[in-house]
């Protein structure tokens, strides 16, 4: 039986996109607000179409300040975003496993510089010879229409680009349910590990 992601792989993508009025695109530096968003509701810290409180507005504008910078992570160079009509509704963030060492390096060091936060003996989560897929987040009114599976899609054929085969995501232990979802995508439980917090299950899928 073919997976959910081998069985896209097939369609042309664009006629996908169309029967849900869906636009999968690189983004760009005015997308910096839903690629700060899109880290929150990764992190579950703020769900990606939440109100942000007052006490979060210094957090939300230094990712966005963030994603214009090509060396961090969580920045517009690694990021596609899902547009339903004019509006963004959704976003992943994916690299080459080969610059996650560095990328996260800046990354945690700006953000304990500017917070206090330090995540920087955390577990590595991905590295060379893997394409990694980071975060992603839909808005609420907009989940349950295949656009994560679209997103997740374009971010496989952005990877195979870079002549990557292996793909990699973290999901919380206690997210049964979405490990359940990836597993019929045809990822599959790799490594345990605990980091921010949290145990986590590292699953791979293997062109």
């Amino acid at each position: 039986m073919k997976n959910i992601l081998s069985i896209c792989y097939i369609c042309n993508i664009s006629i996908c996109n169309n029967m849900f009025d869906i636009n999968i695109r690189p983004a760009i530096e005015s997308d910096a607000p839903i690629i700060a968003r899109c880290v929150l509701a990764a992190m579950e810290i703020l769900d990606i179409d939440a109100e942000v409180p007052s006490g979060m507005m210094a957090s939300v504008k230094n990712l966005e300040v963030a994603a214009s910078d090509e060396k961090r992570l969580y920045s517009v160079a690694n990021t596609l975003v899902a547009e339903v009509g004019n509006e963004v509704v959704g976003c992943i963030i994916s690299y080459d496993g080969s610059n996650y060492a560095a990328l996260r390096k800046r990354t945690f060091d700006i953000l304990y510089e500017e917070s206090g936060l330090d995540l920087r003996g955390n577990p590595m989560e991905t590295g060379p010879g893997e394409y990694y897929l980071d975060c992603m987040a839909i808005k609420r009114e907009n989940r349950g229409k295949g656009i994560g599976l679209l997103l997740m899609k374009a971010a496989i054929e952005r990877g195979k680009t870079f002549g990557i085969k292996h793909f990699a995501l973290l999901v919380e232990k206690s997210h049964t349910r979405l490990s359940e979802y990836y597993q019929q995508l045809g990822f599959v439980p790799k490594d345990e590990f605990f980091a921010f917090g949290s145990k986590y299950v590292k699953m791979v899928y293997v062109f």
